[in-house]
């Protein structure tokens, strides 16, 4: 993973994204079907984490009752994102799809703040997430989306 910022993409990483990965490093074969060069763009992007995936993680973990060293290994590897803030143009975003979302469109408030936050720092997203889609078509979100399965 890149390290410099100013030389290379920022790409959020939703949580589902996270995981994914991480169940690679397991079995390498779940990644298998992603696009090549995709894939090739991650690998060459700064990989973002946004604190509400931070936190879906952290809680995901707590729940599955991991022990210290699984958690301590997963914290080491979170550690390599660069942690993207909540601030005040987070905010307004997260306010915009907000109302967009009370429309009749149901989602997840915390893939809407880290939607939220993409938008904002006008970064893309990458998930496997298929719903990011619609937020996509309707805000100026860009989603790099790849399917959890084949």
């Amino acid at each position: 993973m890149a390290t410099d910022p100013e030389a290379s993409e920022v790409v959020l990483c939703d949580t589902s994204f996270i995981s994914r990965q991480e169940a690679s490093l397991r079995h390498p074969e779940r990644l298998a079907h992603w696009s090549r060069a995709v894939l090739e763009r991650l690998d060459a992007a700064v990989l973002a984490i946004s604190v509400f995936s931070l936190a879906e993680i952290r809680a995901g973990r707590i729940h599955a009752q991991w022990g210290q060293q699984r958690a301590d290994a997963q914290e080491a590897r979170l550690a390599a994102f660069l942690l993207v803030p909540l601030d005040e143009n987070v905010l307004a975003e997260y306010s915009v799809l907000h109302a967009w979302a009370l429309g009749g469109r149901a989602r997840n408030h915390n893939d809407l703040w880290i939607a939220a936050t993409a938008i904002a720092r006008g970064i893309p997203l990458a998930s496997c997430d298929q719903h990011f889609e619609e937020i996509a078509r309707d805000h100026a979100l860009h989603h790099i989306y790849l399917p959890a399965t084949p």
